[in-house]
């Protein structure tokens, strides 16, 4: 008898999932309806303080005492934008080397080290900022600080840490450099900023890695790690007076005496939308993008710009994978990002799919752009979008790690401080009208097409469409030229 109920209760079951009304499935085919979002709330976070060191190294305090955490992070103001653009890579080469090795202590050492007092190290250089930061009990703050100032200032840069890096790195590129989309990326740096400062690969190319000498590694590291172009950033269970009185011991003695870094203007002022296909004959599937330039950091329209991307192709819901992939089924996600720098910034969106369907998802992406102004983002779409963005942002911020990290990106763009207390409010104030008119004003506008991927299986519907196209074979592709052509 119970085995009979049991049995009558999993028909039960299966009857109602089977008779679910189709705004309950998701997935590829399926019609997918979020749940109304919740109403807006405001959030109130840690405000940081501050002070400067008289060596100009301006000194961030976030504190937050509920646990015995303390994240601690060197910014540098400057990374890859400021790579000689035959030697890309040096400034990523630059900082991953600071915790390879010191005057003092090997690689093997320092690893030691802060693994002994429970912690985690790490350094890097990226576009518009370099950095070397620790994460450690805050009982523990002094000998971890005293290992991140000794690899900040006294990185050894030995040459055989050099060549197993190069070599790392190199090896890595030959497998990403055989992916569609990974060569996607590579290319549409140069489709928007062509010779320009951001145009290179920050990770370098296969053939500007192995020209980078140590020479160059060191006059990079003199030129821009200097404590007038730093921040030091403490996240946790530390007072403003005991980060300053920590700054003072370890970096206090920091000088200005290296050259000074030149400026860096990453303009895009003669960008033209282009076509440009690379033609990858062994390429399982196409990577396609469209992309131009966008916004800087500081412009006003970058909160409009945050829900407008949002809303077209950031998360399950967004528009390019609603129509792409839930719609029609041709990739497993399309999605979109508007890249904020410290100059002009880039805005593409894209989708992988089959080689053949590759001229139909450019033709979708151009039509999503436009649908922006032609049918607003409002209602429940515009508070799903908030509510994405600000659940996100607040969720960054939950780590002392993540904390700093929000603090780090307002000092490399040079930001006030209260910026960090007003991204929720200022997403949430974004209006209809303010998404319309960001679209109209820099997505709608003509963007430059570049797909990656075997190009006989879908160049001669894609010419119908794209006339203009050029189509670039694999072998004469050139990350290092703004052509993309190699010189024969």
């Amino acid at each position: 008898m119970r085995n009979r109920q049991v049995h009558l209760l999993l028909l039960l079951l299966l009857a109602l999932l089977c008779f679910a009304p189709p705004h309950h499935c998701f997935g590829i085919g399926g019609i997918d309806t979020a749940p109304s979002p919740a109403p807006p709330h405001s959030g109130s976070f840690t405000h940081p303080k501050e002070a400067e060191l008289a060596n100009g190294l301006r000194v961030i305090v976030a504190e937050r005492p509920s646990l015995p955490l303390l994240a601690v992070e060197l910014i540098i103001r400057n990374g890859s934008e400021a790579d000689p653009n035959n030697l890309a890579g040096t400034a990523s080469l630059t900082g991953s080397l600071l915790t390879k090795g010191t005057e003092k202590m090997s690689a093997p050492e320092i690893a030691s080290a802060i693994e002994s007092l429970g912690g985690t190290m790490f350094s890097s250089g990226a576009s518009d900022n370099s950095n070397a930061g620790v994460m450690v009990m805050s009982s523990k703050a002094e000998p971890a600080l005293t290992i991140l100032a000794d690899v900040a200032l006294h990185p050894a840069f030995k040459e055989e840490e050099i060549d197993r890096l190069k070599k790392q790195s190199l090896d890595g590129l030959r497998i990403v450099l055989q992916q569609p989309g990974s060569v996607a990326s590579y290319v549409i740096g140069r489709v928007v900023y062509g010779d320009g400062e951001y145009g290179h690969a920050s990770g370098g190319t296969p053939e500007t890695l192995p020209a980078i000498q140590r020479a160059d590694i060191v006059k990079f590291y003199r030129t821009y790690y200097r404590p007038d172009n730093a921040a030091l950033i403490f996240s946790g269970n530390v007072t403003l007076e005991k980060g300053k009185e920590y700054a003072e011991k370890v970096f206090g003695a920091w000088k200005v005496n290296q050259e000074a870094p030149h400026p860096i203007s990453a303009t895009t002022a003669n960008w033209k939308p282009e076509s440009v296909v690379v033609d990858m004959p062994e390429a399982g599937q196409a990577s396609v993008s469209l992309t131009k330039p966008a916004i800087k950091r500081d412009s006003p329209d970058y909160y409009p710009g945050l829900v407008a991307n949002a809303a077209l192709g950031n998360g399950f819901a967004s528009r390019l994978n609603r129509e792409i992939r839930i719609k029609r089924g041709l990739s497993y996600g399309a999605r979109s990002s508007l890249d904020v720098r410290r100059d002009a910034g880039a805005f593409f969106a894209s989708a992988q799919t089959k080689n053949e369907s590759a001229a139909e998802v450019a033709l979708l992406l151009q039509a999503e752009l436009k649908r922006l102004e032609t049918d607003p983002v409002q209602g429940n779409e515009l508070k799903s979008r908030q509510a994405l963005l600000t659940g996100n942002y607040a969720r960054s911020l939950e780590t002392d790690l993540g904390f700093a990290s929000q603090i780090a990106g307002l000092a490399v763009f040079n930001l006030p401080l209260e910026t960090l207390d007003k991204f929720i409010p200022a997403i949430n104030a974004v209006t209809t009208k303010e998404v319309t008119a960001f679209a109209g004003k820099y997505l709608v506008p003509p963007s430059s097409l570049v797909i990656v991927g075997k190009a006989s299986a879908f160049v001669d519907p894609l010419k119908k469409d794209f006339p203009e196209a050029r189509v670039i074979a694999q072998s004469d592709l050139d990350l290092n030229r703004a052509d993309l052509v190699k010189q024969k």
